[in-house]
């Protein structure tokens, strides 16, 4: 029997005030073999059908409307509540894939500069100004020796907003070596 990772959709839905809000994590394309890039979308509507077929790009009067607008009724709150909500999933990921969040909205320059500001103490986040693309890679990195030495055992930390860091680097998963006799984590 052999591991095989399987990379599914991954969605979380939350109100603010009375907005709908739903941000998507969908595997995108295969960086290297066994590592995927995965794409992130965000969306404040009315409805869960609204927000789907916003999603789903159906050519409707539900998904113009949505894609037209930036942050809904409710403000810059949006933005910060969704960008949290990207902090808490990029943990769901497998390690060594990378998630882009790119501005694509009905403003890019708007939606780039107020991602801007939640990311401007975040050294782990890697700023594409050119394409108006923020990156960040779950630990270990692909070029990380790790791979190597045994299996990579996926472990979110203690707490999942904070910045990933030297000091926490090594928090973020376990190390299971393997020997003829025993297993040792």
């Amino acid at each position: 029997m052999t591991y095989r990772t399987r990379r599914k959709l991954i969605t979380s839905t939350f109100k603010v005030n009375d907005q709908l809000c739903k941000l998507f994590l969908e595997p995108w394309f295969e960086i290297q073999p066994g590592f995927w890039m995965w794409n992130v979308g965000f969306a404040v509507g009315k409805s869960k059908r609204q927000l789907n077929d916003w999603y789903s790009n159906k050519r409707n009067k539900r998904r113009r409307s949505l894609h037209k607008q930036l942050t809904g009724c409710q403000g810059i709150h949006t933005i910060s509540q969704g960008f949290k909500e990207v902090l808490r999933l990029r943990w769901q990921i497998e390690p060594g894939d990378a998630i882009v969040l790119d501005c694509t909205s009905a403003n890019p320059e708007r939606q780039f500069k107020a991602y801007n500001y939640f990311f401007r103490n975040r050294k782990d986040w890697l700023v594409d100004t050119k394409n108006k693309e923020f990156y960040w890679a779950r630990p270990p990195y692909q070029a990380d020796r790790c791979w190597q030495l045994g299996k990579i055992i996926p472990q979110p930390p203690q707490n999942p907003l904070d910045p990933l860091t030297d000091r926490n680097y090594f928090d973020c998963f376990y190390l299971s070596y393997h020997t003829k006799n025993q297993s040792i984590d």
